[in-house]
């Protein structure tokens, strides 16, 4: 058997905090928009959305 060396694997930032995925937990599952105070509702951590969603907006950035 031959090995291959392609690796279709997307690699997904390791550093994100609680906070950051269940910031994206809440937005993915959202059936429409949502503003920050929506977000903080059903949040269980605490944490500043503003910056959050920054973080996640940069993580996001440069994909498709």
């Amino acid at each position: 058997m031959i090995k291959k060396n392609i690796i279709n694997i997307l690699k997904f930032p390791s550093n994100s905090s609680q906070s950051e995925r269940e910031v994206e937990a809440i937005l993915f599952s959202a059936e429409e928009p949502l503003d920050i105070e929506s977000i903080k509702l059903r949040m269980k951590a605490k944490g500043n959305i503003k910056i959050i969603l920054q973080n996640l907006q940069k993580q996001y950035s440069g994909r498709g």
